[in-house]
């Protein structure tokens, strides 16, 4: 009669009818209350449906009901309990558990990751930092499964994976108004979803891409592609182009999914159980080097385990490496873990991120913003809306990878602002007076952009066939993410009209234009418009006989923030006039005293 029960109830499970799968399963332990099998069949229902409480009450009943039940049902009982949060009782029912004299190596295993588990989730403490975790809402969570989130600086969207049914898996878009208020998640469409499950997706940072998993794939020689592979997309003025698959260097026979691409774009992390190694899936990567992306490698023993490594996402400081696992010890099923690869290219060892972004339940990373402070991921934990949610966390200080800004700059032409291609930028660290980037401006548009560390101040050098060198200095903090660095290159030959004009006049006996930068951002915004075109600023400076020490104060506070700006002083013409008891100002320059006044010269 148990039998019976349990062949209906595993019938209904199939079905997606959990109610009434549970309700034969309860019949069934009724019609069997000292069979073990019948215990450990209920039980497991109950710890993959996340009833982790309820599980660890099957299998203690089993434990009382069944001969021999303690040695039967201590490991699974010990998870059940440790995976509901009770990792004390855990740790005694686990020492209760006599291991056989002939016990398999992969249960001696299994036995001594479940104690390393249960003892770290004693320090539960230690490992718990004073960090919020937000669900995003019913906006962009459903019934299903949501996961993989992929964050765009430059659109302010979120895509990700939904899974319909239990089955198919499709590309859904949420958007982020100026409120923080996210849009209704909608269906991304044609060509990326097709009736083939649509998994991971990374898109460039200039979204000028897309690498995204697919699944169900076949093909004719069974090389190029296996079940699941890497693909890629344009963005083009119509919308995203038709996907095509990476070659053979990339996917195979095996699985190769959950992309992962570094803001510099030649690193290309992903997920495969490809022969080689560590066992299940490994996280490896693919360098792209001389127009070709190279023979992926595998991250190494500090990043994958004997088990799974699942959702790598690199921050945009290319080192910062966060990921999801089973294998290392944590809390229960997949928690998320950070590694950061050192100067010698190794990696440290996983660090566990601790509740409350981690819990009992399971983890996967989507994805980290550019400034380092908030990491977005999926999980299962109770309180969602069925099935795995998105949730936001702010990282803890000591998690937090190094804080990014991203610079967007376009090439044109000054004269007919065309775009150009194919210009080498150069983009150097002034203070180590070092060369970070040499980049191409895109075929396509003239664009460049690069992540760098936010604050420091930057020399950039443009250089095209046929024009003059461009060259700029930036403090990357003074640019939004959405700002545009327009670089006009001037052709050889031209020469351009200049002109002047008053750009500012200010107050010196205003003290507060001195206090809180606020002259410094009247100046900065004063400058904007002419971004790339200053040829030189004229400050004019009318003081009385009290004045002196404010115009000391003014111009100290000038040349910081021209300084910060990228104006140097050789841009800069400092003119004073002095009212003395027996002189007056030039008629042409009459003012009243304690006037500053800002003349720019600039190239139409």
């Amino acid at each position: 009669m148990a039998d019976r029960y349990l062949n209906k109830a595993n019938t209904f499970l199939n079905e997606g009818k959990s109610k009434k799968a549970e309700n034969f399963y309860k019949k069934a332990l009724a019609a069997a209350v000292h069979a073990p099998y019948v215990y450990g069949v209920v039980g497991k229902y109950y710890f993959d449906q996340g009833r982790y409480l309820d599980a660890a009450y099957i299998f203690e009943s089993g434990t009382k009901s069944c001969s021999g039940g303690t040695q039967l049902f201590a490991i699974p009982w010990a998870n059940a309990l440790f995976r509901s949060g009770n990792a004390e009782k855990a740790g005694s029912v686990l020492r209760t558990y006599q291991m056989p004299v002939n016990a398999k190596p992969q249960l001696k295993t299994e036995v001594a990751a479940l104690q390393r588990s249960i003892d770290f989730g004693r320090l539960i403490g230690y490992n718990k930092h004073n960090v919020k975790v937000v669900n995003l809402g019913d906006s962009v969570n459903s019934a299903e499964d949501d996961y993989f989130p992929s964050f765009s600086v430059l659109s302010n969207d979120l895509i990700f994976t939904r899974r319909s049914a239990g089955v198919n898996e499709d590309f859904f878009i949420t958007r982020l108004d100026s409120c923080g208020v996210w849009s209704r998640s909608a269906d991304l469409g044609f060509p990326l979803n097709s009736p083939n499950p649509e998994g991971a997706q990374i898109r460039s940072f200039n979204e000028k891409y897309m690498i995204y998993q697919k699944c169900d794939n076949r093909s004719p020689n069974g090389w190029e592609m296996g079940g699941c592979d890497l693909y890629l997309s344009y963005a083009t003025a119509k919308g995203w182009s038709t996907p095509r698959p990476f070659g053979y260097t990339i996917n195979t026979t095996a699985f190769e999914g959950m992309p992962a691409l570094s803001t510099d774009e030649t690193a290309l992390y992903f997920v495969s159980n490809r022969p080689g190694g560590y066992g299940g899936k490994d996280i490896w990567v693919s360098y792209f080097k001389e127009g070709y992306w190279q023979v992926p490698e595998n991250l190494g023993p500090e990043i994958n385990t004997d088990k799974d490594e699942m959702s790598p996402v690199i921050a945009a400081d290319n080192k910062t490496l966060f990921f999801a696992s089973n294998g290392h010890t944590g809390f229960g099923g997949y928690d998320m873990y950070e590694a950061v690869r050192q100067a010698d290219g190794k990696w440290t060892k996983a660090m566990n991120l601790g509740t409350p972004i981690n819990s009992t339940d399971d983890e996967f990373c989507g994805t980290v913003t550019i400034e380092g402070n908030t990491l977005y991921f999926a999980s299962n934990r109770a309180g969602g809306f069925g099935g795995l949610d998105l949730y936001k966390a702010e990282l803890p200080q000591h998690l937090k990878p190094l804080p990014m800004a991203i610079l967007y700059g376009l090439v044109t032409d000054y004269e007919t602002e065309s775009q150009l291609s194919k210009a080498t930028i150069t983009i150097t660290d002034l203070v180590r007076e070092k060369v970070l980037y040499t980049l191409k401006s895109n075929r396509g548009d003239g664009s460049f952009y690069a992540t760098l560390p936010a604050g420091n101040r930057y020399g950039l050098a443009i250089n095209h066939n046929y024009y003059k060198s461009w060259t700029d200095t930036i403090t990357l903090s003074t640019l939004r993410v959405m700002d545009t660095l327009q670089c006009r290159l001037v052709p050889e030959g031209y020469v351009p009209n200049k002109k002047n004009i008053v750009l500012l006049t200010l107050n010196m006996k205003d003290s507060a234009l001195l206090r809180n930068d606020s002259f410094c951002i009247a100046i900065s915004r004063a400058l904007k418009p002419y971004s790339g075109k200053i040829v030189g600023l004229e400050m004019n400076s009318y003081v009385g006989l009290t004045d002196t020490g404010l115009l000391h104060d003014y111009s100290k506070v000038l040349k910081e923030c021209l300084y910060k700006i990228g104006v140097t002083e050789e841009y800069l013409t400092n003119n004073v006039w002095e009212l003395s008891q027996n002189a007056a100002f030039p008629e042409e320059n009459k003012q009243e005293t304690g006037i500053v006044s800002f003349t720019l010269e600039y190239i139409e």
